[in-house]
């Protein structure tokens, strides 16, 4: 059986619903991302850009697992949504690619989801402040 293309009458009734509110919410993650742009204190993370939709915002950090405990810690989840290519097991690459793999045991999403209240924010801001 190959794969179902088609969207099933539920998903696309919840599509067109969300559909309707994407303007809105691309317009809180921009608000969020352009507080990150002034707020965080790194040069290293993702330009602001008034035309980008922040589907996610990335920084770099100095120890990334370290770094991602401490906002574990303090009740802030965080990910690594972009690691290099080359490295996983399905390219068996040898490879050296020492930029590429320096910037993918630094760089850490973390929350930028339309759903953030001030507070999570300023709470957000605070602890990556205060861990970089």
């Amino acid at each position: 059986v190959g794969w179902n293309y088609y969207m099933n009458e539920f998903s696309a009734a919840i599509g067109r619903i969300q559909l309707k509110k994407l303007d809105k919410m691309n317009n809180k993650r921009k608000k969020i991302a352009k507080r990150y742009e002034n707020e965080l204190n790194t040069n290293k993370k993702i330009p602001f850009d008034k035309n980008c939709s922040y589907h996610m915002y990335w920084i770099l950090v100095k120890n990334q697992k370290k770094f991602r405990g401490q906002l574990l810690d303090s009740g802030i989840e965080t990910g690594t949504h972009y690691k290099p290519v080359h490295t996983m097991s399905m390219f068996n690459s040898i490879t050296n690619l020492p930029i590429t793999e320096k910037v993918g045991n630094e760089i850490v999403t973390i929350p930028i989801h339309p759903n953030l209240s001030e507070h999570d924010v300023d709470k957000i801001i605070f602890n990556i402040n205060k861990f970089t």
